[in-house]
């Protein structure tokens, strides 16, 4: 692996705000102690979101502003832009980094073990 591909073991220049919370038990018997969540995500120019795994946290993600670029560990970037959605399920692993020069802003729905 090249050094700019080594995997970020902390995130850099990274925000997230739950906007919303809804506990699925009440809704879904089946998914006790299951939350879905919609966060808003923000990525700084040069900034990154750590190597993560999406087993157990499903998610969907829509591009507000920018560019994300999304890599694995086997070395694949692909690049997410402005009005650009993608679904993670559990077989995904990565991590994700700002190229560009402005924000990255994201809208990210999820279903996770917390509020």
């Amino acid at each position: 692996m090249s050094a700019q591909l080594v995997p970020p073991t902390t995130n850099k220049g990274a925000t997230v705000k739950t906007i919303a919370s809804l506990e699925l038990s009440s809704q879904i018997p089946e998914s006790s102690g299951r939350y879905l969540r919609a966060r808003m995500r923000t990525i700084e120019p040069g900034g990154n979101g750590a190597l993560h795994s999406h087993r157990e946290l499903p998610v969907i993600l829509y591009i507000l502003s920018g560019t994300l670029t999304v890599c694995t560990p086997d070395g694949n970037c692909s690049d997410l832009r402005e009005g650009q959605a993608a679904a993670e399920g559990k077989d995904v692993t990565h991590w994700t980094v700002n190229k560009g020069s402005m924000p990255v802003r994201y809208l990210q729905l999820e279903v996770g073990k917390e509020p």
